[in-house]
């Protein structure tokens, strides 16, 4: 039989630390080359210029930085010229300025303006023009995907996908009873006819890359077989769960089995990671306590100025496996705002002060829980943590929804950074499916991921 298209599957998505070295590269190369092409000058009496090596480090590396805090190794953001262009000098200006600072006002040395303003040019551009060219690639040889089984969560996995921007193309998809129902994207392939019906068959005319199975735990011998039949042709054979985890990070709470916690080997008793994070969470929060301080009395003080009341405000949350605790914010609504009883809070909540609206919007607010971090009630990274009321209402409602109290919550989360900011049953759904995957693939660096898209959010003032 023959075999299937590629031998060698391209890979849709960069790590997020390849991205990094990559732009750091360019971040070098361009501010070199601006050395490079820069009038020599003569060094004032006093002030020293910083060397053309050293300053392309510092640049390279707050350029990897603030890529990333921009959203421009997310693979999942939007994949174009223009949205990417704004994001890559949003990036390098923001490089360009703490370089400046960073060199100026901690190192005591110059950077020639001219230099600076070459970088602004240049970095921007190789950025744009490499993305270009990689998802020009990328488009043109589209990962295809078959699915196979349920046709209701077929149809979940193809929503999903159209959803995303990511290059993966469902060519087609096949009932249990392997009868091929071809996609809407085109007629039926001249390679499949009725005397070739066999799955192993059909991914062959259809040149898939990928087998995703969307039957659970009812696959029967037979089915079995014809999945093994396509994995020694060199197709890729996955389960639904397991492809949306590897390509749209997250967990398709709808339709996962309960045996999905048995299979998905959760290391809740990491014995390196938790330890190394819990002391990361004390370090943090005693700098965060310190340097918060100046803001936090501002806050208190505007917050005084402008209604009566405490100017904290705290309420009981759960916690890991269930345990309460009592959390701490600033004040951002007015007095007595739940006197018909406890409600989310809404994007244009009329409870909400003046002070409270730029307080939540630039994050603020949440600075006294550097002291529950310090506590050890959340940590830095993990899911939100919610109030017992609207536990106790989500667990009926949301399969799983008490899974995500597996691990310590935190400040903020990898729903945070991917999903909007929600107040309802079905947004408490889709943070779910985020807060899952993070209970899951939990790690040093994924958590380094969440902290600079958090700076991301606040920057953008989404909330």
């Amino acid at each position: 039989m023959t075999q299937s298209k590629r031998q060698t599957p391209i890979r849709l998505y960069m790590p997020a630390t390849e991205w990094m070295i990559l732009d750091g590269v360019i971040g070098f190369v361009s501010l070199w080359m601006a050395f490079a092409l820069s009038p020599s000058f003569s060094p004032d009496v006093g002030v020293s210029h910083i060397s053309s090596f050293s300053g392309s480090i510092i640049f390279a590396a707050l350029m990897a930085i603030c890529a990333h805090i921009v959203g421009l190794h997310n693979p999942l953001s939007q994949r174009g010229f223009w949205p990417a262009l704004v994001r890559c000098i949003s990036a390098t200006s923001m490089a360009a300025v703490l370089s400046s600072i960073l060199i100026f006002a901690v190192m005591y040395l110059r950077i020639g303006r001219y230099i600076l303003v070459q970088a602004l040019i240049y970095t921007p551009l190789l950025m744009v023009l490499l993305r270009s060219v990689i998802w020009n690639f990328l488009n043109q040889n589209k990962h295809r995907v078959l699915l196979l089984g349920n046709r209701r969560t077929s149809e979940q996995v193809t929503k999903a996908i159209e959803g995303a921007s990511v290059p993966i193309q469902v060519v087609g998809f096949m009932e249990a009873d392997l009868d091929l129902l071809t996609s809407e994207r085109g007629p039926k392939p001249s390679g499949c006819t009725s005397d070739e019906q066999n799955l192993a068959a059909q991914c062959v005319a259809l040149q898939v890359d990928e087998l995703v199975a969307c039957v659970g735990n009812k696959m029967g011998d037979a089915t079995m077989a014809e999945l093994m039949q396509c994995l020694s042709l060199g197709i890729r054979v996955s389960d639904h769960a397991e492809f949306i985890e590897r390509f749209l990070f997250y967990v398709p709470v709808e339709s996962i089995p309960a045996e999905w916690f048995l299979r998905a080997d959760l290391e809740l008793f990491h014995r390196f990671y938790f330890p190394i994070k819990r002391v990361i969470d004390i370090a943090v929060a005693l700098v965060g306590i310190v340097c918060s301080l100046p803001f936090l009395l501002f806050s208190v003080v505007a917050i005084k100025l402008e209604s009566r009341g405490p100017a904290f405000y705290s309420h009981i949350r759960v916690g890991q496996y269930n345990r309460p605790f009592r959390i701490w914010k600033l004040r951002t609504m007015r007095m007595n705002a739940e006197e018909n009883g406890p409600q989310w809070a809404s994007v244009r909540d009329d409870r909400v002060t003046r002070v409270g609206k730029i307080l939540r919007r630039t994050r603020l607010d949440e600075l006294p829980q550097f002291w529950n971090v310090l506590r050890g009630n959340i940590s830095l990274v993990g899911p939100r943590p919610e109030r017992p009321e609207f536990v106790e209402r989500l667990i009926n409602q949301i399969p799983f929804y008490n899974q995500r109290h597996l691990i310590k919550p935190g400040i903020t989360g990898w729903a945070q950074t991917n999903y909007p900011y929600g107040a309802s049953v079905e947004d408490a759904l889709n943070k779910l499916k985020y807060d899952l995957y993070y209970v899951k693939y939990c790690s040093l660096g994924l958590d380094l991921q969440i902290v600079l898209r958090t700076f991301g959010v606040v920057m953008k003032g989404a909330r």
